[in-house]
């Protein structure tokens, strides 16, 4: 993992302002906060951030989206159209201003080619939506990491459809053929990946990403953190600065302000270290 020249980790947000993104450098074993444009972040200017960036070496983005789907959900998908060969094409096909891209919020409305939910008020409401499906729309990561269904985009805490929903409405028509960027795992192995392209996309889980920055030794199980209370993110960032990892290999962790204030920042920074601990001790990104 050796020959990544950065790390881009992004937490994305529904609402630009609600999107932070911290490289990782690994060659120069630090840790910076990415300025926005004017516009704020979006997917086609994290994409140029990252080509810039590649100069020297692949550049690997993980952002805190869902990239694919549960087996329930694609077995629905597959049974009613041509076979696609991955997620990205299934993806690629999908209109961005069609029915695809609505809300319910009334489970016997749901419909696979219009899968994203307001879960409604009261007892079951989420549970409804989930019977739609054997797994309940959750992927294995999904389950280790405690994460909600893709497809809840309001209505219960720690939704991340919302984000997801306006991530791949803007990430569709940059699906060319002749695209700068490939997406981990669906176009190849990360190792082939990096022979072939400048940068590769891919799904990051700052819930996991924590113990790889903060815990002394690896593989670690996931390590829970409150990163919405302020005492909490205080005490990660004072773990972060002892780590052993990080004194060993002279890393500069950059400005922890905001960080410490904010917990968009947090996640992103987090990820950033985490992944960045992985690559500097060769350790496979998919396995903290």
């Amino acid at each position: 993992m050796s020959q990544f020249a950065a790390i881009v980790s992004v937490d994305w947000g529904k609402k630009p302002e609600k999107r932070s993104i911290f490289v990782g450098d690994v060659t120069a074993r630090s840790i910076w906060k990415a300025e926005p444009a004017p516009e704020g972040w979006n997917v086609a200017n994290l994409l140029d951030l990252a080509q810039k960036l590649a100069g020297n070496g692949p550049v690997v983005v993980g952002v805190d989206v869902v990239l694919g789907v549960s087996k329930g959900y694609w077995q629905l998908v597959t049974a009613k159209q041509r076979h696609p060969a991955s997620f990205v094409e299934w993806l690629s096909g999908l209109d961005v201003n069609g029915d695809f891209f609505g809300t319910t919020d009334d489970a016997k409305d749901w419909r696979p080619d219009c899968p994203w939910f307001a879960v409604p008020k009261g007892k079951c409401g989420l549970t409804r939506f989930k019977r739609q499906v054997g797994d309940g729309f959750l992927r294995r990561v999904d389950k280790a990491s405690g994460a909600k269904p893709v497809f809840a985009v309001s209505g219960i805490p720690g939704t991340v459809g919302s984000g997801t929903r306006v991530f791949w409405r803007e990430l569709i028509p940059l699906l060319s053929k002749d695209r700068d960027f490939a997406i981990w795992p669906f176009d190849g192995d990360l190792p082939d990946l990096m022979r072939t392209t400048s940068v590769v996309l891919c799904e990051s889980y700052p819930k996991l990403s924590y113990a790889a920055a903060l815990m002394s030794e690896l593989p670690a199980r996931p390590l829970q953190v409150a990163k919405t209370k302020s005492e909490q993110r205080q005490w990660a960032c004072d773990l972060l600065i002892g780590a052993d990892w990080v004194r060993e290999n002279d890393v500069d962790l950059g400005d922890l302000s905001g960080p410490r204030a904010h917990e968009d920042d947090f996640d992103a920074h987090m990820t950033a270290a985490g992944l960045l601990r992985c690559v500097i001790e060769g350790r496979p990104l998919g396995n903290f």
